[in-house]
């Protein structure tokens, strides 16, 4: 009798990665569960499970679910810091110039991630989350740092700036943003009501405010840093809220 050929196949061996190919391929998994489903909603388990890993190989590169969370948020800055050095480093003209283009394109990068965005939002919004928000901080703000003494130097070295200790100046550059969470909070709610304008207007105050407070710590005439950017602030409170609206709609129709 002819020997007939096995109809089953046997399951594709997996992928034999190196440990930081393996670490990346682990905040993948995590990145898309947490921008689809949201914090709350994902486990480990549900990690282990879309990335095909076992306990042990995710705890040889996490010790929490809060450890995915710094991953996801250092990718992320490093994805905006990324696309405002190149626009930056694009740009002619002295460390003023160079620096108003590194703030316009992060402004921009920000609006146009916006859905990705609502999950780190949603994380640092929510009530109670207090420790969760100063991970998310201290994570971007180690990725940005770095990128802003850098700018700060230069700006320095040209003589444009009048800055006495530069570390001191990036440091209270950055605790600008720890005080935008009620900011946001407001323009967000203000957003979701229906009031987009008065939404924008929440952000933009606070951000020329800001732009103030950064050009006298840099010694630069007022008007100096353009930090505000009404148009993207307004693209980006839409598309949360519109982001919302889907996430809502879905919810209801898996309650159905």
């Amino acid at each position: 009798m002819a020997k007939t050929e096995s109809t089953t196949s046997e399951p594709p061996k997996r992928r034999r990665l190196a440990p930081e190919e393996r670490r990346l391929h682990i905040l993948d998994a995590a990145q898309e569960l947490f921008f689809t489903r949201g914090w709350d909603d994902v486990t480990i388990a549900d990690v282990l499970a879309e990335a095909g890993i076992s306990k042990g190989g995710f705890y040889h590169h996490f010790t929490a679910k809060e450890d995915l969370l710094d991953g996801v948020v250092g990718r992320f800055t490093s994805e905006a810091l990324a696309s405002a050095q190149a626009a930056r480093e694009t740009t002619s003209g002295d460390a003023l110039t160079r620096f108003n283009a590194f703030l316009a394109e992060s402004s921009r990068w920000k609006a146009e991630q916006a859905p990705r965005m609502k999950f780190l939002i949603d994380v640092m919004m929510r009530p109670g989350n207090d420790i969760l928000f100063a991970r998310i901080t201290a994570a971007a703000h180690a990725a940005a740092m770095p990128v802003l003494l850098e700018m700060i130097t230069q700006g320095v070295d040209e003589g444009i700036f009048d800055v006495s200790d530069i570390g001191l100046v990036a440091e209270t550059i950055m605790a600008m943003s720890q005080g935008r969470r009620a900011v946001l909070e407001r323009a967000i709610s203000a957003t979701e009501t229906g009031n987009t304008e008065q939404a924008t207007d929440i952000m933009n105050e606070r951000m020329v405010a800001e732009g103030a407070l950064i050009d006298r710590i840099l010694g630069l005439p007022r008007g100096s840093i353009v930090l505000s950017n009404p148009a993207e602030y307004r693209l980006m409170l839409g598309a949360i809220a519109k982001n919302q609206d889907t996430s809502e709609a879905g919810n209801r129709a898996q309650g159905d």
